[in-house]
């Protein structure tokens, strides 16, 4: 994107769009709505008003929302290309990676076409992979290797050479997570954008944020030895860099964590009570770092970056809030169900 008239489109359309984002106050006040009244804030009441099953209502609510995101994907696309549209179209990928891993999950538990497929998002054709083929697929090195030969093809061969390895679906699907996040890294470092730093700097984000919470679910939780944590986080961050990450690997204990985390972590989650806590506080200071980036940054690829990823998150805290009321879950549980919300990686969901 090199033009001025570019860079002004893209950064009014943002501009725009921003209003849209929740902030903590929005977010608890949403809990504190009907599920009318939601529906009446964001277009969903005719599908709250449907005589059919609560899951089946969950699953159009999820739908209607993901593809508003996608609208506004593509308008923010309109004036990019080369690099920068190649970067902005390599962030929503993660969602048909998410369809990737249902895949391999469904195929390795022998489960059946149609109960696979209507588990799979519905996206645009330029991100979307070939359901209809990978789910002919024999076996999973099949459908990895049919991936090789497309714009996956780095994440499908390193995750097959994984897999035939090791023949075990968590470490594969650590291992998508992995690779996704190193391709964005990757993206950053050759497209064109004026603002490298403050591109970097949200990547940076994510990246710190997702290491931490991988950090404490593999040694605490699973339990893992020292090098097979190190092993399967991303070695390269914002704040936090390898030789830090090495050395976190080998403690124990969520205190002593969080103890020998650096700075602006140590602070944010000092008293963390447990995990959950831990990424309710890492998940608001991602948002707030990437609104601030995303008002102050002169570059239109990394405000419209910032606020996909802003505003991909503000979905899933208000699916999280609609499914809770759906289901007739208490206020605490809704609470934990907000703070656990998708954006998250599948290995992070399986703890």
């Amino acid at each position: 994107m090199n033009s001025q008239r570019d860079q002004a489109y893209l950064k009014t359309r943002v501009g725009i769009y921003a209003s849209r984002l929740l902030s903590a106050e929005d977010i608890r006040i949403l809990k504190q709505m009907s599920l009318h009244q939601l529906g009446e804030r964001f277009d969903l009441l005719p599908i709250f008003e449907q005589e059919i099953e609560t899951r089946q209502k969950s699953g159009l609510v999820e739908h209607q929302l993901l593809q508003q995101l996608m609208n506004e994907l593509k308008v923010l696309l309109r004036p990019l290309s080369g690099r920068s549209r190649g970067l902005i179209l390599y962030w929503p990928r993660k969602y048909e990676l998410y369809n990737l891993k249902t895949l391999i999950q469904g195929k390795w538990n022998n489960l059946g076409i149609q109960e696979i497929r209507h588990n799979l998002y519905a996206l645009p054709e330029n991100i979307r992979l070939p359901h209809e083929a990978l789910l002919q697929a024999e076996n999973v090195q099949e459908m990895l290797r049919q991936l090789e030969r497309g714009p996956y093809s780095q994440i499908a061969s390193q995750a097959r050479t994984i897999y035939e390895e090791q023949h075990e679906n968590f470490s594969l699907g650590a291992a998508i997570d992995r690779l996704y996040y190193t391709g964005m890294l990757a993206q950053a470092n050759i497209t064109d954008c004026s603002d490298k730093r403050g591109l970097k700097k949200a990547i940076g984000c994510m990246v710190d944020r997702q290491n931490i919470l991988w950090l404490m679910r593999y040694r605490l939780v699973y339990q893992f030895a020292p090098s097979e944590v190190y092993y399967l986080l991303i070695p390269y961050g914002g704040q936090i860099q390898r030789d830090k990450l090495m050395e976190l690997a080998n403690v124990e204990g969520l205190d002593t964590i969080i103890e020998q985390l650096p700075d602006p972590f140590h602070s944010l989650l000092a008293g963390s009570a447990n995990i959950t806590d831990a990424r309710q506080r890492l998940d608001f200071w991602v948002s707030d770092e990437l609104r601030k980036l995303m008002l102050g940054s002169r570059d239109g690829v990394v405000a419209a970056l910032c606020y996909l990823i802003s505003r991909d998150t503000d979905i899933w805290r208000l699916y999280a809030i609609i499914q809770g009321k759906l289901l007739g879950m208490t206020n605490e549980l809704l609470d934990e169900a907000v703070s656990g919300i998708k954006g998250s990686s599948s290995s992070e969901e399986a703890a």
